[in-house]
């Protein structure tokens, strides 16, 4: 649980009291987004009848918004305009809230005069109190079983039919209903889905009978939610404090804040709030990447609703509208952005907009893409192993010729690779290894056997996940060498050692001769060592063969040579035809391998090392001086797949300091070393 900044209060109010009223069905009361002052008075029945369940089975996931919506979830009389129903009924399921069947008769006419598709409007009739189905509207959840249930909570209104509103849903839905104790509104509160949600203070101030950390326990044991961030509303003194009237999150990685200019009372905080954000790590291991919108006059741009690949705005007959559309299409790429005006009767507000009047129903039968993209530096001697969880709530097996990563080169075209399952929930594919300096786009497509279709990230190839293919030493190009015929034993095969970093390296070490397999060097410009090899620069290397013989069954013998810079160690790879040797097995090959996830990596990676036979084994984490940071494994093992995991921390368990390292696995009868770059 995060206690976080404090913000200096703002000077004036933001955007003032809602003017928006709603009657309630049968009654002559008035209501607004605010308490009215009979609410007030009675504000002690907020919570008093809510039962709370047992939570749901974990682990958990909280369905975030910008995740795959089946409906809507809005209610008559309407506090948004019928052309927005209309939008919505074009890719998803209108729910609406009605009182009773002759209220369903007449917005069934409604809805026909003003052309919208009837087929995607379903009703839900039962009593309410308000049109703010965000604010009182259920939370989806994912449970240990991948099934979708539906978390409600007291709404923080004394509005009673509302209240009951989650409950409806979930019987409708056909699906579970949990209820948590703790008193909340749906415009206070946002979520990405990976264990992260937001809300203001609000949570704290409407929960006096819990701590700080009980409040985030409640959080954490009904929507699994980890990192729950309570922050002070920049926007003070609004009466409001939700966090949808100026900050959304957009994808995992993504949040939006709005703007306004240096002589709003509210700027410092608005900036400072921005500046919190960037400072935070996302799910993806980097910090989030804050976007902005104008709000110079207290626009509610930032009140709006994603509805899978539609983003649905308020337009305020503003000059500012085109910039706030433009906001969005800049930070959401491949998104259609709409805008609404409000009808004149129920006008957006600065503090009660087209979210707050709008909930989205998640798809209950969901396929889900979870997938942290890798480092967006990659190594350019390596392939890149991508790995994806993929899970249907639908219970439906997935194609397993249709979970595939797409990917494309600099320009190029986007082509496939397929992705195998590795346990349970988890796949795996591998993007081959790119020359320096490419940049390489991707994203995660899966298909089930319920019809859905997923991609990850959620728009797929429009805003695909990218890294550059960067070189953090001298590599040999290229890395491996065919010996097939005599004529390549006798003459040879060349490669080059290339300088792809942007300063001068230093080759210490050449091997000359081979242990394993009869070859040598017989002539290269890395001679003597130490040799300086300028950025951009290459020295050539020529390998022979010993031994020409006779035909010798078997597949192709492997072995490589080695050498080190300053920056750590290489190798280049032969590849022999064994008709061209005598004497040499091919089951001497390397008994030894290993590799790390990810490389580079911020703060722990994986290494994943194999054995052909068990025995003694040691694997030491050194830096380029040659000094022995970590010893992670020493001891017997036997022979298969092992994985130990590095948390970037010395033996005194001080965090080591960002640069490349080497990781040299020794078995009884071999050595290995590889490097790898840790990123702070």
């Amino acid at each position: 649980m995060k206690t976080v900044f404090s913000f200096l209060a703002c000077i004036v109010l933001f955007g003032g009291f809602s003017a928006a009223q709603d009657t309630v069905p049968g009654s002559s009361v008035k209501l607004t987004h605010e308490m009215s002052p009979d609410e007030l008075r009675r504000k002690a029945e907020i919570g008093r009848t809510f039962i709370e369940t047992p939570p749901p089975a974990g682990p958990l996931r909280n369905v975030e918004e910008f995740g795959r919506m089946q409906g809507a979830l809005v209610r008559y009389p309407f506090g948004i305009p019928v052309s927005l129903i209309r939008e919505m009924a074009d890719g998803v399921m209108v729910t609406t809230i009605v009182a009773n069947l002759s209220q369903k008769t007449a917005v069934t006419g409604i809805y026909v005069s003003n052309g919208v598709d009837t087929s995607h409007c379903n009703f839900l009739i039962a009593p309410s109190d308000s049109y703010w189905t965000r604010d009182y509207g259920p939370w989806f959840e994912s449970d240990s079983s991948n099934h979708i249930g539906i978390v409600d909570f007291p709404y923080n209104r004394p509005r009673p039919n509302d209240d009951e509103i989650p409950k409806k849903v979930a019987e409708m839905l056909g699906i579970q209903w949990y209820g948590m104790n703790l008193i909340s509104t749906g415009g206070d509160y946002m979520t990405d889905g990976m264990g992260n949600s937001a809300s203001t203070e609000l949570v704290w101030t409407e929960n006096p009978s819990l701590t700080h950390d009980q409040v985030a326990r409640k959080v954490l044991d009904y929507l699994g939610v980890e990192n729950y961030q309570v922050v002070p509303d920049p926007n003070v003194n609004t009466s409001i404090d939700h966090i949808d009237c100026w900050g959304k999150f957009l994808a995992p990685d993504k949040i939006l804040i709005r703007q306004v200019g240096v002589s709003n009372p509210c700027y410092n905080a608005l900036e400072t709030t921005a500046t919190y954000w960037a400072s935070q790590t996302s799910p993806y291991g980097t910090n989030y990447r804050v976007y902005r919108v104008q709000t110079p006059s207290d626009q509610p741009y930032s009140n709006s609703v994603i509805l899978n690949n539609k983003v649905l705005i308020p337009f305020m007959n503003s000059t500012w509208d085109d910039s706030a559309k433009a906001a969005y299409e800049a930070a959401m790429p491949g998104y259609t952005v709409v805008g609404f005006p409000a009808q004149a009767s129920t006008p957006w507000l600065s503090t009660d907009a087209l979210h707050c009047r709008v909930m989205g129903l998640a798809d209950i039968h969901l396929l889900y893409v979870k997938h942290i993209p890798v480092a967006s530096v990659q190594p350019c001697d390596e392939n890149y192993i991508i790995n994806a969880g993929i899970i249907s709530c639908s219970d439906s097996a997935l194609f397993a010729d249709s979970v595939l990563v797409y990917y494309k080169v600099n320009n190029g075209s986007f082509q496939a690779v397929h992705m195998t399952n590795i346990s349970g929930n988890l796949y795996r594919g591998i993007i081959p290894r790119q020359a320096a300096g490419s940049t390489v786009k991707y994203y995660i497509y899966a298909a089930d056997r319920s019809g859905r279709r997923e991609t990850a990230p959620f728009i797929g190839n429009a805003d695909p996940f990218t890294f550059s293919s960067v070189c953090s030493n001298v590599v040999a190009v290229p890395d491996t060498l065919w010996f097939n015929t005599p004529y390549d034993a006798m003459y040879g095969k060349v490669t080059y050692l290339h300088n792809f970093t942007a300063s001068a390296v230093d080759i210490s070490y050449l091997e000359m001769n081979g242990s394993g397999l009869p070859w040598h060097v017989d002539s290269t410009d890395v001679s003597p060592v130490p040799y300086t090899l300028n950025a951009g620069d290459s020295a050539y290397v020529r390998v022979r063969l010993y031994m020409i013989t006779d035909h010798i069954p078997g597949s192709y013998l492997i072995d490589s040579v080695n050498y080190t810079t300053n920056l750590g160690t290489g190798r280049f790879i032969l590849m022999v035809n064994p008709q061209l040797l005598g004497g040499i097995r091919a089951d001497q090959t390397q008994s030894i391998s290993a590799a790390n996830f990810p490389n580079p990596f911020i703060s722990a990676t994986t290494i994943n090392f194999s054995l052909r036979e068990a025995g003694n084994i040691r694997l030491g984490i050194f830096d380029l001086n040659g000094q022995l940071i970590s010893e992670p494994v020493s001891g017997a093992y036997p022979a298969g797949e092992h994985s130990v995991i590095w948390d970037g921390t010395d033996r005194t368990g001080n965090k080591a300091a960002a640069g490349i390292y080497l990781y040299r696995l020794t078995s009884e009868k071999e050595t290995l070393v590889k490097r790898m770059l840790l990123i702070r």
